[in-house]
């Protein structure tokens, strides 16, 4: 029975060492092109104890499938944050993909969107204009 037990912890830690390495991988690979864009959003979650936070912040660079943010409340990977952008009111549902913590307990945030939104990181037109494809 010792030899199974050592056979599935092996198993489970080679897994998790693999999962970290995808991970990283992942985070690397684009779907979409990353531009820089200062937008703002409310970031809302769960802290430590399960207490809710909120947070308004700006995004660094963004992409249809999510973008990253400087965030000062303590996120993990994988956590479960949504966002919403004041100037248009759309949310968005996103998990934590990697993080990398800063100079005055701030870090850097990638988020990844539950499914592509493009148009989250817009802005409203101005009054009275209109996009091309509508005139």
């Amino acid at each position: 029975m010792s030899r199974i037990y050592d056979a599935v912890k092996r198993a489970q830690s080679e897994r998790a060492a693999t999962q970290k390495a995808d991970n990283k991988i992942e985070f690397e690979r684009r779907r979409a092109e990353r531009v820089p864009l200062n937008v703002p959003v409310f970031v809302y979650g769960r802290g430590e104890r399960n207490e809710p936070f909120h947070e308004e912040t700006n995004s660094l660079v963004v992409n249809a499938h999510g973008g990253v943010l400087i965030l000062s409340s303590k996120v993990k990977f994988g956590q479960e944050l949504w966002l919403t952008n004041p100037e248009t009111r759309h949310e968005q549902a996103c998990h934590v993909v990697h993080f990398v913590k800063k100079a005055r307990k701030r870090s850097e945030v990638a988020i990844a969107f539950t499914e592509p939104a493009p148009a989250f990181w817009s802005r409203p037109s101005s009054a009275g204009t209109q996009p091309e494809a509508d005139k």
